[in-house]
Protein backbone atom coordinates (compact mmCIF):
# COMPACT_ATOMS: atom_id res chain seq x y z
CA UNK A 1 0.00 0.00 0.00
CA UNK A 2 0.80 3.77 -0.68
CA UNK A 3 1.66 6.30 1.70
CA UNK A 4 -2.01 7.93 1.65
CA UNK A 5 -3.75 4.48 2.16
CA UNK A 6 -6.94 4.99 4.80
CA UNK A 7 -6.30 3.24 8.18
CA UNK A 8 -8.81 0.67 7.50
CA UNK A 9 -7.48 -0.58 4.46
CA UNK A 10 -4.14 -1.84 6.08
CA UNK A 11 -3.58 -4.31 8.43
CA UNK A 12 -3.62 -1.36 10.94
CA UNK A 13 -7.40 -1.09 9.52
CA UNK A 14 -8.50 -3.91 11.12
CA UNK A 15 -7.40 -2.84 14.49
CA UNK A 16 -8.50 0.71 14.00
CA UNK A 17 -12.11 -1.04 12.41
CA UNK A 18 -12.13 -3.54 15.89
CA UNK A 19 -11.95 -0.18 18.15
CA UNK A 20 -14.42 1.67 16.28
CA UNK A 21 -16.74 -0.95 17.25
CA UNK A 22 -15.38 -0.99 20.78
CA UNK A 23 -16.56 3.08 21.02
CA UNK A 24 -19.34 2.29 19.00
CA UNK A 25 -20.44 -0.15 21.59
CA UNK A 26 -19.51 2.00 24.70
CA UNK A 27 -21.48 4.98 23.01
CA UNK A 28 -24.65 2.28 22.57
CA UNK A 29 -24.25 0.93 25.99
CA UNK A 30 -23.73 4.66 27.55
CA UNK A 31 -26.42 6.18 25.49
CA UNK A 32 -28.90 3.20 26.74
CA UNK A 33 -27.90 3.66 30.54
CA UNK A 34 -28.70 7.32 30.03
CA UNK A 35 -31.92 6.32 28.54
CA UNK A 36 -33.05 4.80 31.44
CA UNK A 37 -31.43 5.70 34.46
CA UNK A 38 -33.02 7.94 37.26
CA UNK A 39 -31.87 11.08 35.14
CA UNK A 40 -31.98 10.08 31.75
CA UNK A 41 -33.82 11.11 28.52
CA UNK A 42 -37.30 9.13 29.37
CA UNK A 43 -37.36 10.44 32.63
CA UNK A 44 -37.12 13.90 31.32
CA UNK A 45 -40.03 13.41 28.79
CA UNK A 46 -42.32 12.27 31.42
CA UNK A 47 -41.54 14.93 33.44
CA UNK A 48 -42.35 17.37 30.69
CA UNK A 49 -45.46 15.63 30.21
CA UNK A 50 -45.88 16.05 33.91
CA UNK A 51 -45.48 19.76 33.64
CA UNK A 52 -47.72 19.96 30.73
CA UNK A 53 -50.35 17.90 32.58
CA UNK A 54 -50.05 20.37 35.72
CA UNK A 55 -49.73 23.54 33.71
CA UNK A 56 -53.44 23.15 31.73
CA UNK A 57 -55.09 21.83 35.80
CA UNK A 58 -53.21 24.98 36.98
CA UNK A 59 -55.34 27.03 34.30
CA UNK A 60 -58.24 25.06 35.22
CA UNK A 61 -58.07 25.79 39.21
CA UNK A 62 -57.28 30.04 38.02
CA UNK A 63 -60.63 29.92 36.12
CA UNK A 64 -62.36 28.15 38.85
CA UNK A 65 -61.07 30.07 41.20
CA UNK A 66 -62.20 33.23 39.14
CA UNK A 67 -66.00 32.05 39.31
CA UNK A 68 -65.26 31.46 42.90
CA UNK A 69 -64.87 34.54 43.75
CA UNK A 70 -66.81 35.85 41.54
CA UNK A 71 -69.80 34.07 43.23
CA UNK A 72 -68.85 35.52 46.56
CA UNK A 73 -68.82 38.50 45.59
CA UNK A 74 -72.06 38.21 44.40
CA UNK A 75 -73.26 36.78 47.34
CA UNK A 76 -71.82 39.54 49.46
CA UNK A 77 -73.26 42.84 47.32
CA UNK A 78 -75.56 41.82 44.51
CA UNK A 79 -78.93 42.37 46.25
CA UNK A 80 -80.91 40.60 43.05
CA UNK A 81 -78.72 37.32 44.04
CA UNK A 82 -79.20 37.25 47.57
CA UNK A 83 -83.12 37.65 47.08
CA UNK A 84 -82.47 34.90 44.77
CA UNK A 85 -81.06 32.31 47.29
CA UNK A 86 -83.34 33.56 49.93
CA UNK A 87 -86.31 32.63 48.11
CA UNK A 88 -84.87 29.46 46.94
CA UNK A 89 -82.71 28.38 50.11
CA UNK A 90 -84.34 29.69 52.41
CA UNK A 91 -88.55 29.44 51.59
CA UNK A 92 -88.79 33.02 52.29
CA UNK A 93 -91.54 35.77 50.49
CA UNK A 94 -91.86 39.84 50.12
CA UNK A 95 -94.24 41.47 51.92
CA UNK A 96 -97.15 41.33 49.61
CA UNK A 97 -96.36 38.36 48.32
CA UNK A 98 -99.26 35.57 47.14
CA UNK A 99 -98.04 31.82 47.95
CA UNK A 100 -99.31 28.80 46.32
CA UNK A 101 -98.24 25.75 48.04
CA UNK A 102 -98.69 22.87 46.17
CA UNK A 103 -99.49 19.49 48.12
CA UNK A 104 -98.42 15.92 46.28
CA UNK A 105 -100.92 13.79 44.69
CA UNK A 106 -100.54 11.21 48.18
CA UNK A 107 -100.80 14.04 50.53
CA UNK A 108 -104.37 15.18 48.42
CA UNK A 109 -105.16 11.55 48.24
CA UNK A 110 -104.81 10.42 52.35
CA UNK A 111 -106.84 14.07 53.17
CA UNK A 112 -109.63 12.84 50.92
CA UNK A 113 -110.04 9.07 52.55
CA UNK A 114 -110.10 11.15 55.87
CA UNK A 115 -113.71 13.09 55.05
CA UNK A 116 -114.23 16.37 55.50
Amino acid sequence: MGPLAWPWQSDRGARWRRRLRYVGLLVLVLGLLSAFSDRGILRLYRLVRVRAELRGEIARLKASNERLTEEARALREDPIRIEAIAREDLGLVRPGDVVYEFRGAREGEESSRRGP
